[in-house]
């Protein structure tokens, strides 16, 4: 990571982005969010980025301000709050004590700080975005083997019920139907991590809003 801290960055993403798109599954529903990327197979509405309007509720901030790349202070801060094991509690605490240490210009520095977990998170989001859009490309195509060896299955099952089934055919209904198991499988335990990864950019966007809750209630 260029401005926060590789660790920071890492533990950030860690097993929420590996397991978005690693155990993502493509999954039809009746009722999904509205959104023109017909890739997008999650309930929850597809957000590309967050804006600052969307989570700062202090002065305006411009999210192109990136002042907060040379100050040490407010990147330290930034890095020991993002990381989603840290309580919000403990973040609260983390800010109080910055606030106290930096009577100075601390509204100025809260806002840098806000900035840079806009930014930390935003980068974080998009790669799991776009993780899961790839990956439903794949299980689209997953999906499709699944039922086109389904339809296989059933010629030859036809053809057996008719006596016609050569002894090829049997040996390639047998090697269909175990492949058509083991898919089944797969496609029904990545089917259960939906919720889950389709949850983790909300969980991102309000561990942002909370802790731009907590600073701004430093300001002076």
């Amino acid at each position: 990571m260029k401005y926060l801290t590789e660790n920071t960055s890492a533990a950030l993403m860690g097993t929420l982005v590996l397991s978005a798109i690693l155990s993502f599954s493509f999954h039809q529903k009746p009722a999904l969010a509205f959104t023109e990327d017909k890739d997008w197979p999650c309930i929850q509405r597809k957000v590309d980025a967050l804006s600052a309007g969307q989570m700062w509720r202090g002065n305006p901030v411009d999210p192109s301000d990136k002042s907060w790349q040379e100050n040490k202070d407010v990147i330290k801060l930034a890095n020991s709050i993002i990381v989603r094991r840290v309580p919000l509690e403990e973040t609260d605490k983390i800010i109080t004590e910055f606030t106290e240490k930096n009577s100075k210009d601390t509204n100025k520095l809260l806002e840098q700080t806000f900035l840079a977990l806009l930014d930390e998170t935003n980068k974080v989001r998009k790669e799991i975005i776009n993780g899961i859009g790839k990956f439903s490309k794949r299980q689209k195509a997953f999906s499709k083997r699944i039922i086109e060896n389904q339809r296989k299955i059933a010629e030859f099952e036809k053809k057996d019920a008719d006596g016609t089934l050569t002894k090829e055919e049997d040996r390639e209904l047998v090697k269909l139907e175990q492949q058509l198991e083991w898919d089944t499988r797969i496609h029904e335990e990545r089917e259960k991590s939906l919720e889950y990864v389709c949850e983790s950019p909300v969980l991102l966007e309000q561990r942002l809003f909370a802790l731009s809750q907590q600073l701004k209630k430093h300001y002076k």
